[in-house]
């Protein structure tokens, strides 16, 4: 029984030792402080006397204890270890979640965003558009910004009342555009406000992300199967 009793104060001086050494490498400037070490050594102390009646209970069955107690130094450890290993987690969950949501993009660093080619040969992005969120093509051939008539609709526009007097000549003939401005224009983490846009008179099959957006950004560059944005 008494060397039993001398594991158990072994671990529980043992694991609170750890502790505090890691605490301490975490957060050297803590104990400097004379109130921090007043209260460590209280939290000390009350370890100790809840450990004492632990010790007291589970006497008479000390390797059980032990190996419970094992278990939950082996569980605190890892998410110890888990959580230094946060960034990393999140990176992956990014790359993860693109590839299920292709037009959501991934987040390759502070205003950064990267999208995979479609099917069909174009970068296709999903953006928020005064908080509402729609498709877009990305055109590096388009000059403007275009809206679908469906889109404009969907941030409340009413067609009826936009004034199409903008006209452009396109490979299915001549159309007519409404100018409007896009207050807030997010694409993941790139933010523009302010930004230029037609509405189109005629449906088309997607709203375009031409050079007015990409004029905006720092640089962009298409790199094998993948575009990159960068702000």
């Amino acid at each position: 029984m008494q060397n039993r009793s001398w594991q158990f104060w072994a671990l529980i001086l043992g694991g609170s030792a750890i502790l505090v050494y890691f605490l301490n490498q975490r957060f050297p400037d803590v104990l400097a402080d004379g109130d921090n070490r007043m209260r460590l050594i209280y939290l000390v102390c009350l370890i100790a006397v809840f450990g004492g009646g632990l010790f007291a209970r589970l006497r008479y069955d000390m390797n059980r204890t032990l190996a419970q107690m094992a278990i939950w130094v082996a569980i605190f450890a890892g998410l110890i270890l888990l959580y230094s290993f946060r960034g990393e987690f999140g990176m992956l969950g990014d790359r993860f979640s693109a590839e299920l949501m292709p037009l959501d993009g991934r987040t390759e660093g502070e205003r950064i965003m990267s999208y995979p080619v479609a099917e069909n040969g174009h970068y296709k992005v999903r953006a928020q558009v005064d908080g509402v969120d729609l498709a877009f093509t990305i055109d590096t051939g388009a000059t403007d910004v275009v809206l679908t008539p469906d889109a404009a609709e969907r941030l409340g526009y009413d067609l009826t009342q936009l004034n199409f007097s903008q006209i452009a000549e396109t490979a299915n003939g001549i159309v007519r555009g409404a100018p409007i401005v896009i207050a807030e224009f997010r694409l993941g983490n790139i933010l523009v406000h302010d930004l230029p846009a037609t509405v189109n008179e005629v449906d088309m099959s997607d709203s375009l992300l031409g050079m007015e957006f990409l004029r905006r950004l720092r640089s962009w560059r298409v790199e094998g199967e993948r575009m990159t944005l960068e702000q």
